[in-house]
């Protein structure tokens, strides 16, 4: 019986590696998707604007380790050289603060960057949106750097060179990847992005059932109905947010 335990203790440990392996495998490559084609200035030349994609805060209204981790790689990826801005895109969703107010405090108060370099985005409610009601701020800079983990960054990097091509062109590496980094938070995203996958992929088969499509719009209403009135997206045809630096 002891021998069995140890087996399958064994085997559980393997099973987990190989999922982390995996993991680090997927995120080391979308780090390096959808690159942009330049020109770029020299290091330490023109300007760069990074920006960040929101996440909630914690319920008490205090920063996330999701959060801190994305601010991180905005901190890092920063060219000392260059004249750069940390565009922060996030709404309040059914917190008190906008996403990007509460990051954008953590990164000014811990990690040390100025408020004079932050800028914000309160508005937006997905990675879509993060890009597109950010373009007035990412159109002025001559770099730009996505900061999330790996994964969700190729994504909105994917959603720029469908919004502004032009602008996609200018799209520089990210500190987002180092091995090991948040390794746990790195497998929880491989896991959503992979239900996400698999259900854009069966809704096109045909494969998603009525029920189950009446399911999940349910469930995004019961979360839009407890949101305050201002906090919920705006209509697809009104104009870009404003966007205030941060001082």
């Amino acid at each position: 019986m002891t021998s069995r335990i140890r087996w399958l203790a064994g085997g559980a440990v393997l099973a987990a590696a190989g999922v982390v392996a995996v993991s680090e495998g997927l995120h080391w490559r979308a780090s390096r998707r959808f690159p942009g084609t330049g020109p770029w200035p020299a290091p330490g030349q023109g300007s760069e604007a990074v920006l960040v994609l929101g996440y909630p805060a914690r319920p008490d209204g205090s920063t996330s380790a999701v959060q801190r981790w994305r601010c991180a790689i905005a901190a890092r990826s920063l060219d000392p050289g260059r004249a750069g801005t940390v565009v922060f895109s996030g709404a309040a969703g059914d917190r008190d603060r906008p996403e990007a107010e509460v990051m954008a405090d953590y990164t000014r108060d811990t990690l040390g960057v100025p408020a004079g370099q932050i800028a914000l985005e309160t508005q937006a409610h997905n990675t879509w949106q993060n890009v597109k009601f950010t373009l007035p701020l990412l159109e002025q800079a001559d770099v730009i750097k996505v900061a999330s983990d790996p994964l969700h960054a190729a994504r909105a990097r994917r959603n720029l060179r469908a919004l502004r091509p032009d602008l996609a062109a200018r799209l520089a590496p990210a500190g987002d990847y180092r091995f090991g980094d948040h390794w746990w938070i790195k497998v929880a995203t491989l896991g959503y992005e992979a239900v996400r996958i698999s259900w854009r992929l069966a809704e096109r088969l045909g494969w998603v059932t009525d029920n189950a499509r009446d399911l999940k719009n349910r469930g995004q209403a019961a979360v839009a109905a407890v949101r305050p009135a201002s906090r919920r997206p705006p209509h697809p045809s009104a104009p870009s947010p404003q966007a205030a630096a941060r001082h």
